[in-house]
């Protein structure tokens, strides 16, 4: 989720050593969310609402807002370059991005620039917010459910859009900025390097998005197509609300238990 300005020549950087910057828990977090959120977007495309895959979509939508949370923590306490206070540009920085664009003269930026900077919240709070819709659908009308719809096609909307800004940065730098995020490595001076990939927090974060995921997968009931959330023990439907008639027989769904036993006495 990085790039330079575009408008910038190699040259700036010719005789400059590949330096870390992106550390390993960023790089995992980068390529595990990439994972979630497209898979979870093709199965809820690709596969009927009725059919035994289409839960596992809203299942990906947890692990993908699980990973957003931890990213938050390491974009608090995280490397130089992983923290948000790095790329927190203000307007005035964004427009001169915008604006370098298509004048060809900008900054150099060894981190984030202010265009990827906003991508990157925008995508997180997205995914946050299509997870929320999704949790809510199971006990809520039409209108979260197509507030779900805007906010998941908005997502891959900005992933798209971070995706093309990606190859015409290379097209135009013959920068593999690609690259740069599984080996962390960008050209630039010494001192800009971080001394350290974390590598014990990287595997912190894999340990608990695996541990996450499976609890979840455990937590899953097939009859009822619901869900136990990890540590809060609270059951989801993995579905949306389609009436009284479409839930008789679902015991899963918020108060369901109790009326059926009213109604039967």
């Amino acid at each position: 989720m990085q790039s330079y300005a575009w408008g910038m020549t190699n040259e700036s950087t010719l005789g400059q050593p590949r330096i870390l910057v992106w550390d390993l828990p960023t790089r995992a977090f980068h390529w595990l969310l990439t994972a979630s959120v497209l898979g979870a977007f093709a199965i809820s495309v690709l596969a009927d609402d009725e059919s035994g895959v289409f839960p596992w979509h809203m299942l990906l939508g947890a692990v993908a807002a699980f990973l957003v949370m931890l990213r938050v923590v390491w974009g608090l306490v995280g490397s130089r370059y992983a923290r948000f206070g790095s790329f927190a540009f203000g307007v005035t920085a964004v427009l001169a991005y915008a604006k370098s664009i298509f004048t060809g003269k900008g900054e150099r930026h060894i981190g984030h620039n202010p265009g990827s900077s906003v991508a990157i919240f925008t995508m997180l709070g997205l995914t946050l917010g299509v997870a929320l819709t999704g949790v809510l659908m199971s006990t809520s009308g039409e209108v979260v459910k197509e507030l779900h719809e805007v906010l998941a096609y908005s997502l891959i909307g900005v992933i798209g859009a971070h995706v093309l800004g990606v190859i015409v940065h290379t097209a135009r730098r013959r920068d593999n900025i690609t690259l740069s995020m599984l080996d962390g490595r960008k050209q630039g001076e010494k001192a800009q390097a971080i001394p350290s990939a974390h590598p014990l927090a990287a595997a912190a974060l894999l340990g608990l998005t695996a541990l996450w995921s499976v609890v979840l997968v455990r937590g899953y009931d097939t009859v009822s197509r619901s869900v136990v959330l990890p540590g809060l023990g609270t059951r989801i439907a993995l579905g949306e609300a389609e009436g009284p008639e479409a839930g008789e027989g679902d015991s899963a769904r918020p108060g369901r238990g109790k009326e059926d036993h009213d109604d039967r006495d």
